[in-house]
């Protein structure tokens, strides 16, 4: 069994973009990763690269790039910021989404954001 699990779901955009959900759910008992768990690791079956990829998850960074580079043939790949609520695209192949461009959404059912709390 994998450390990370990934999940795509067929989303869309406040604007009504349709686009590809990634989900990272990191499943080991202390949320803690290696950089050997990415070995091996392939997207979900199911993505349609003729659209974009957002993606959402608490991942460290450097599972971002990992999975922001395996999604390189998707039209336009965004990783999601609760700042913004929304997807933030870094990498784009078509005219119709710029880098930098904002996509507001609410999360897929089912996936929850995680926060930490200080109280």
């Amino acid at each position: 069994m994998s450390n990370i699990e990934l999940q795509v779901i067929p989303h869309i955009t406040h604007s009504g973009l349709e686009y590809n959900h990634l989900h990272i759910q990191i499943t080991t008992d202390n949320g803690i990763i290696a950089p050997d768990d990415i070995k091996g690791l392939k997207l979900p079956s199911g993505i349609d690269f003729t659209k974009g990829v957002i993606i959402e998850g608490k991942a460290p960074i450097w599972l971002y790039g990992y999975l922001v580079h395996e999604s390189y043939s998707a039209a336009w790949v965004g990783c999601y910021d609760t700042r913004f609520l929304g997807g933030v695209v870094v990498e784009t192949h078509t005219h119709d989404v710029a880098i930098s461009e904002i996509f507001t959404l609410d999360l897929p059912d089912g996936i929850f954001l995680v926060t930490n709390s200080n109280n």
